[in-house]
């Protein structure tokens, strides 16, 4: 009974903070509708504002066992343009700049998590996981298109040759993971083991590699779309190049950090965050130049970029503790703006065009996930606890996937529209779902710390 009663005084302490804020949220927008607000002092004030209740939602969704980021998503998508509207589609765009900065910091926190030793160990379950995972999930969701895809109105009108370059390609966005949410729900739960080192590879290494993936599906789209009949090798090889560059470009940014940390070690948090922010900056700089002036399509990667430099300082200096420990204390700000802002961003309108096809695809993307970490775990003989909760780690999708349904729009006009608001829908059901089955996962395996 002892025990009840505070749990109790925080949910209603925290519920009752969270309706108060929703309240007066609703009387400023309410204002702000009035022309009482300057746009640029409203838009600071609503950031601000959403963050408060996004924390708050956040505390109050811990008590019952759910994740911290889910509170932060959800909190978006209520705030976000396709709910309350209190945050449009233009302050959401406008806050990108955020975004790039969260997720170049999320990358070095990716890679400062990933231990030699570690990989070592689980490198043979790294390596079956990425593999049947990146056939079964495209199998099945390619073939659950290609068989039933005209049973549904939403495509029902694309012809032959289009509905299989719409398989290829959302079978190959099926693969994509989110890194940023499994290092979230990882370091919430201060998970540790064999059962967090392969999910955190695989999520890491699946992100470079659907890349990869995504260039060769591009390629097959086009052929079977008779855009072209040709295999465009200098694109794998632009690839490849831009791919090598930014493990460089990252691993010498490593050493200069690692140097920093040695020679000074004070300010560390500021220069991680200023390092994150001059990554992405520079990277959204220097790709347009390239493409314009050498009409070339290379792209800098400062997720790979910020994950080599993380990596980098972790395995190849004496400072890696200092440096994630670092990481670790500026998380929380960084999180609580990148997700909530992600849940405002996620496409509800999408989702109520064509939630049937998304839900089961989302399905079909699930039974895949399981079927091949059923099979991997088999092979590589791990617990019974990990082979069957390992799918529940995996679900998780965000920004890669976006980017790539996005670039596929733009290539492939005829299939572009309805791509990018499936990708999308999928995305909000698999964004919603996945770090509330990734931290039960953890749970369940006996990884995640009790606190």
């Amino acid at each position: 009974m002892t025990q009840t009663n505070p749990l109790k005084k925080t949910l209603i302490t925290n519920f009752l903070f969270l309706l108060f804020l929703t309240l007066f949220a609703a009387g400023i927008n309410y204002l702000n509708k009035e022309g009482n607000f300057g746009q640029t002092g409203y838009e600071s004030f609503a950031l601000g504002f959403v963050m408060l209740a996004a924390y708050s939602a956040a505390k109050l969704l811990k008590t019952i066992g759910l994740p911290i980021i889910s509170g932060y998503i959800f909190s978006g998508i209520i705030a976000g343009p396709y709910i309350t509207g209190f945050l449009n589609l233009e302050m959401v765009h406008k806050f990108s700049l955020i975004d790039d900065l969260a997720l170049s910091f999320i990358g070095m926190t990716a890679g400062g998590a990933l231990k030699i030793e570690s990989l070592k160990k689980r490198s043979r379950a790294i390596f079956l996981n990425t593999l049947l995972q990146s056939i079964m999930v495209f199998l099945f969701v390619y073939s659950f298109i290609i068989f039933t895809g005209h049973y549904f109105q939403f495509i029902r009108n694309l012809t032959h040759p289009q509905i299989i370059a719409f398989a290829v390609l959302l079978g190959v966005i099926a693969i994509a993971r989110s890194p940023s949410s499994a290092i979230a729900i990882i370091n919430e739960c201060r998970a540790s083991g064999p059962f967090t080192d392969t999910i955190l590879g695989v999520t890491i290494v699946m992100d470079v590699f659907i890349i990869i993936f995504f260039t060769i599906a591009m390629t097959a789209v086009q052929i079977i779309l008779a855009e072209s009949g040709v295999v465009d090798y200098l694109s794998f090889s632009i690839l490849f190049c831009a791919i090598a560059i930014s493990f460089i470009i990252g691993a010498l940014l490593g050493k200069l950090i690692s140097f920093y940390i040695k020679s000074f070690g004070h300010d560390l948090a500021l220069l991680l965050l200023f390092v994150s922010f001059t990554v992405s900056k520079i990277c959204m700089a220097v790709n347009p130049l390239i493409e314009t002036h050498f009409n070339i399509d290379f792209h800098l990667e400062p997720l790979l970029i910020c994950m080599s430099a993380g990596f980098t300082v972790q395995n190849f200096s004496r400072e890696g503790k200092l440096f994630l420990g670092t990481l670790d204390r500026i998380s929380l700000p960084i999180y609580l703006l990148f997700f909530t802002l992600a849940g405002a961003a996620l496409d509800i309108k999408a989702l109520r065009m064509c939630w049937p096809l998304a839900l089961c695809i989302a399905m079909v993307r699930v039974f895949g996930i399981f079927a091949a970490t059923w099979l991997s775990g088999s092979l590589t003989k791990d617990p019974v606890k990990h082979k069957k909760n390992a799918w529940m780690a995996y679900i998780t999708q965000a920004g890669v996937a976006i980017g790539l349904a996005q670039i596929a729009a733009r290539q492939s006009m005829e299939i572009g529209v309805y791509l990018s608001t499936i990708v999308l829908a999928v995305i909000t059901i698999n964004q919603i779902i996945g770090p509330i089955t990734f931290k039960i996962a953890l749970g369940l395996t006996g990884e995640a710390q009790k606190k």
